[in-house]
């Protein structure tokens, strides 16, 4: 018996294009890109840097910003695990590393007065990043 596909990477993006349509309605047009990323592997990465530079180009930052980082990376790799029909562990760890981004940020946040300048979102998406590296290296 073939299992089916699964489809929970639907659920982030649909929350990512109600707050990228909350900035700016064109982001419609990303949408195409966003639905061929649930399938390549590549074009979700091209999908996840084109959010990227369109939150540089609308000077989207902050919380709001991390977290539409935070979804859209979360919406490329569940469709890999969609894809690879991976067990619900790891979902969970990848739903751990995302979360844990917000606390950073906000630990970031609370100390950037007392550092040389830091920019906060930036620090905190990069964490966001290097943290799943990690728990996926450590998971494979």
């Amino acid at each position: 018996m073939k299992i089916k596909r699964r489809l929970y990477s639907l659920a982030p993006l649909v929350v990512l294009f109600l707050f990228l349509a909350m900035i700016d309605r064109r982001t419609l047009l990303m949408l195409p890109l966003a639905l061929m990323g649930i399938q390549w592997y590549f074009i979700g990465s091209l999908f996840f840097l084109t959010v990227g530079v369109f939150l540089l180009y609308t000077r989207t930052g902050g919380l709001y910003g991390l977290t539409i980082v935070a979804l859209a990376l979360l919406t490329i790799e569940m469709a890999y695990l969609d894809r690879e029909r991976a067990p619900l562990e790891h979902y969970a760890v990848l739903l751990a590393a995302v979360g844990l981004t917000f606390p950073t940020y906000f630990l970031m946040f609370s100390l950037s007065p007392y550092l040389p300048r830091l920019e906060v979102t930036a620090l905190a998406a990069l964490f966001i990043v290097a943290l799943y590296v990690f728990f996926r290296m450590a998971s494979d």
